[in-house]
This record gives C-alpha cells, structure tokens and sequence, in this order.
C-alpha cells in the first residue's frame, strides 16, 4: 500500500473568514494564506458549530454537533462516547502530534485522547495530576504553584505565534510518517497580539502602539454596559485583530516553506481554518459569546492536497467542521462503520449535488459565561438582568437566509444575500418564511448523544488562573 500522506490542521483560534483577504477583505491580512489558497481549494461558506473553542473544536475532531459529542455550554468536559480524530487515525499507524495554547484545549477537559504527544504551551511542567489529592503531595503542589507561575508570568510574553511555530517546527523534524499534526494559533484571541510591523500596520492615523493598548479589551465590562467603547475605539481593535491575523499568517507562510523545502508538502493534506471568529463591536458585542452571527460562525477552511483538491477551485456551497473528519476517512479510505454511522457530517469529496442545497447548523446551548459568572467577573450582583444575552441560541442556516431561534423568543431571520452583515432582522416581516425555517431547525433539532449533567470540574490552579483571566470561569 503507498504511504498514506501526512495531516497538519492549523487553526487560528478566533480567525473570522471575513478579516481574511483571500475572503475579500480590503486589507491585506493574510498574503501567504491566499497564495496557498491558489493552490488549494477554498470553501467559501464553512460554517462552525458553535461560537467558542471546546464545542466547535470537539466539532472539528468528532464530526459531531455539539448536542451529541456533549462538550457544550452545560457540560464543560468531553465524555469520551466517541471516539475522536486522533484516536482513529492513531488506530491506523498515525502519529499524532498536537500544540495547544488554549486552555480549554487540554487532557482537563477532555480534548486530548488519541494524542502520542500534545504539548500545553502554558505549563512549565506538562502533564501533572490535576486533582485535589495528588495536589496534597509536596513536591506535587510544589511544581503545580510553577506552573502557576510560568503561567502568569512567563506565558503571556510567549503565548504568540512565533512560540508555536517553534514547537511545530520541532514536532515536524522528528516526527515518524505518516503524521497528525493539530496546532492552534492563539494570536487572535483578546488581547490579540500583533507583532513587529504589525502592530502598527492598520492604527488609524495619531495613534501609536503604546495608545492602542489603552483601548479597552474587558469584553465582559462591554457586554454588561460597565464600559463605553466609542467607534474610535472599535477601529483602534480591528486593527490590532488584523495585526495579529497577519502575524500568523507570515508564521504560516514560514511553516509551509519548510515543508515545500523538506518534500514533504505534496504528501501532507494541509488545512487552514478557525473554530469560531469575534465580534469587534458588532452587533453590540465582543469577543466570541452570545451570538451566532456569522461574524462568529463564519470561518475560513482551506484544503491543500492535490491529489484530491483541484487547485485554485472556490466553492460556494456551505460547508462546516464537522465535515473534517469524514472527509479525511475517505481520503485514507478507512473502514470505520463503527465511526462513519455516528458522523453527522458530509465528506467534502461528496457530489456538488448532495452539497448545493445543504443546510448548516450551530448551537449555543447555554449562555457561556453563565450569567451569575458574568456579572460576578464584570462587578455586579449576581443577579443582575441580562435581557439579550441570558438565553440558548441555535441556527439554521440555508444559503440565501439564517434563521436564529432564541429561548427568550427574540428569534432572528436575515437575507444573507442583501444583507450579508446582518443587520436587518426580517422575522417579522416574512413570517411565512421564518416559520418553514423554525420548522425545519426543529425537525433537525441534533440527536442529542449521551445524557450528561452539569459537574464540577477539577483544574490545575494554572488552568484555573488562565480561564478566570479570560472571563470564562469566575
């Protein structure tokens, strides 16, 4: 049998598709990405899952919607029902490697089965017992209060791209073909960090770096109305998200140089693509919670493997994450019946047919951070009202309309065709159409997977130290 070709996904966590160039945005973000777009094939309309990390990356990795692999807003944790990518592929003689800046991207929630090696980039010290007991130990706690350390300290300073091209770089010269290699770029990600030229490329004309960081980055205190943000402000932010898209767009470019030098670039199935984008101010938000708008839900997904994927080829039918998984087992043809009856997502390699009138779908099971955590992190009684975002969202999208359902009732229907950005909600304009579109969300309504309840999760205090600064835990 000839060698099965290598796998390297990189993900730029919190990348939205309409900040790239190649997705026609008007400033130059991502040159490298769009020179390998002309030899890949890019989906114009790949849509995620969800709007935060653990539930769309458990998307990409089960192909499986997140009411079914049940790492959502409600279950903060992968039960481990299915098996996952890298387990299957693991199975089939792949090592698989995986780099992870993202917290919430590790072995305490779940996310890391199937891996030989996944290195957590914000430890000192990888792979120390998490619970309370070992905790106890001396020498346990001690290398625990390290990584606390390294991560407060040490890891901010190093939480950039140039840090996991290195190791991705390190895992690339030794690692055994054929290869898995999963990597996040975190760049994007409040506070976003642009580097060198970048950080000042797009500032609007008086504002210099050392001014763009006074701009306030506490989302939380955006969201509940504890801080006022001026359109100045949100341009002073697009910029320093475009910086960062940049930077790791040229750590891209860096990344598949070397593997073009090494030969190894025509064996590798190379994917580029994001778990959820970020609201800058739209629709009233920011960050990446309460919403499914597409500023969130819309990703870039590119695909380079010429034996499969014609080069240059744009393709406008919706696509989503959940379809990574079955198309890699049709391009290794695994025999997975096991696997392949509990995939709800389509390979790409399927008939334009099957694909062209494909409905896509995402979920927010839960306001994420609950409310209580919300208010708590943003200075207000627990029980403070929070009208539009204390609610569950799920979408139905087609590729004319989006229909947002809301547990509240707001529901939301766009015409995505004259009103790409999403302003204008039409649901009680056409109620005709908002109901054959509410009716055919219910129908759907994702097979819901094991039965799961809420638990209280047992995290290493560095774990803990970098989710509560990042608003997610209290």
């Amino acid at each position: 049998m000839p060698q099965r070709p290598n796998i390297l996904i990189l993900l730029m966590d919190t990348a939205r598709a309409q900040s790239l160039s190649c997705y026609g945005y008007d400033r130059s973000t991502s040159p490298y990405i769009d020179a390998l777009a002309e030899e890949s094939v890019l989906y114009e309309q790949a849509i995620a899952t969800g709007c935060w990390s653990l539930p769309s990356q458990l998307s990409l990795l089960t192909g499986l919607f997140p009411s079914k692999h049940g790492a959502h807003e409600r279950h903060l944790s992968y039960a481990h029902e299915y098996p996952t990518l890298p387990e299957i592929l693991h199975q089939a003689g792949y090592t698989t490697l995986g780099v992870s800046p993202n917290s919430w991207m590790s072995d305490e929630f779940g996310v890391t089965y199937g891996f030989d090696r996944y290195l957590k980039l914000w430890q000192y010290l990888p792979n120390l017992p998490a619970t309370a007991e070992a905790r106890a130990n001396a020498l346990v706690g001690l290398a625990h209060r390290l990584n606390r350390l390294y991560s407060r300290y040490v890891f901010p300073r190093r939480n950039r791209a140039r840090h996991v091209n290195q190791h991705v770089i390190n895992l690339l010269a030794h690692a055994p073909e054929p290869f898995f290699l999963y990597a996040i770029f975190w760049d994007m990600h409040l506070p976003f960090y642009p580097e060198g030229a970048h950080a000042t490329r797009w500032l609007p004309p008086g504002v210099d770096a050392a001014q763009a960081q006074q701009v306030n980055r506490n989302a939380l205190a955006f969201n509940t109305g504890q801080a006022e943000m001026s359109e100045a402000d949100f341009e002073v932010l697009r910029a320093c998200y475009d910086g960062a898209l940049a930077t790791i767009d040229e750590k891209i470019g860096i990344l598949v140089e070397i593997l073009r030098q090494r030969g190894r670039l025509e064996n590798t199935i190379l994917i580029i693509t994001s778990d959820h984008g970020e609201n800058i101010g739209d629709h009233g938000l920011m960050s990446h919670a309460y919403s499914l708008h597409d500023t969130l839900i819309r990703v870039p997904l590119i695909v380079r493997y010429p034996d499969c994927f014609p080069q240059g080829q744009r393709v406008q039918h919706q696509v989503q994450l959940t379809d990574v998984a079955p198309t890699l087992l049709d391009i290794l043809q695994l025999d997975r019946p096991d696997v392949r009856d509990e995939l709800q997502g389509i390979s790409l390699l399927d008939t334009p047919s099957l694909m062209n009138e494909r409905l896509a779908y995402a979920e927010m099971v839960a306001p994420h951070p609950s409310i209580s955590a919300l208010n708590r992190r943003a200075g207000l009684p627990e029980n403070t009202p929070q009208p539009d975002l204390d609610r569950a969202l799920r979408c139905l999208r087609t590729p004319e309309h989006k229909f947002i359902w809301a547990s509240d009732g707001q529901h939301a229907l766009y015409d995505l065709r004259r009103d790409p950005q999403e302003y204008t909600n039409r649901y009680a304009d056409e109620p005709k159409l908002a109901a054959t579109l509410e009716k055919a969300l219910i129908a759907w309504q994702s097979p819901t997977g094991i039965s799961l309840s809420p638990r209280q999760l047992e995290m290493p205090p560095d774990v803990q130290q970098r989710l509560r600064a990042l608003g997610y835990i209290d």
